[in-house]
């Protein structure tokens, strides 16, 4: 079982962990969008170095903690970036050929397949390290694990029914990084390099200051 600091601490300089989405760091900071400012890329929740079922995972893990147990997130900040299949370069400008418009479909095809391919392969690690498998119904809706989020969840209850929210808290910050050691070595056994997005980040977001 892993061990938790007791009184993780944020950076003075960054954004406060709190709830929901927000309009700029000064306001706070979910972790995804904490994570957005550590990578380099534009304040969201959603940044592209982090596949969208981590990160998923990651926003509702986040909003389920309550303000006193969210600091445990705190060690696992800056860890999934780059766990990610590298998202194509946004295209330039509109006018584009017949041929360049054939590419980029080429490209988010192979895109999506490489991302459902570390998905599942991301799933079938974690699967083994909680030595659990999902039910029938869980296999299906969750693509046979390429919805990985939905299988996060759906597994929370497993092996047995938590009675306590200081013992979910527990398993959920567990799971969590399990999920990141999945991804990890998910990464790893397919040869995939931890994605980088190049992006400017305006200069009123590189240094967030607490409210």
């Amino acid at each position: 079982m892993s061990d938790f600091p007791s009184h993780p601490t944020v950076p003075a300089a960054m954004p406060v962990l709190s709830r929901g989405k927000h309009t700029n760091p000064s306001r706070g900071a979910c972790f995804m969008e904490y994570t957005s400012l550590l990578a380099g890329e534009s304040f969201s929740d959603g940044p592209r170095c982090v596949d969208a079922e981590l990160a998923s995972v990651l926003r509702g893990a986040n909003d389920k903690l309550a303000d006193g147990d969210r600091p445990l997130l705190v060690p696992l900040l800056g860890r999934a970036v780059g766990l990610s299949v590298a998202p194509p370069p946004a295209p330039k400008g509109w006018r584009r050929s017949a041929e360049a418009r054939r590419s980029r479909r080429e490209q988010m095809a192979r895109y999506h397949e490489q991302a459902a391919q570390l998905r599942r392969a991301a799933s079938r690690r974690f699967l083994a390290a909680l030595g659990s498998w999902p039910s029938p119904a869980t296999q299906v809706w969750s693509g046979g694990g390429e919805e990985l989020a939905w299988l996060f969840w759906d597994l929370m209850d497993e092996p047995t029914a938590l009675t306590t929210s200081e013992a979910y808290v527990r398993r959920l910050v567990e799971r969590l990084h399990i999920l990141h050691e999945s991804y990890e070595l998910a990464m790893a056994e397919l040869g995939y390099a931890r994605a980088v997005v190049s992006e400017t980040v305006p200069a009123d977001q590189g240094s967030p200051v607490l409210p």
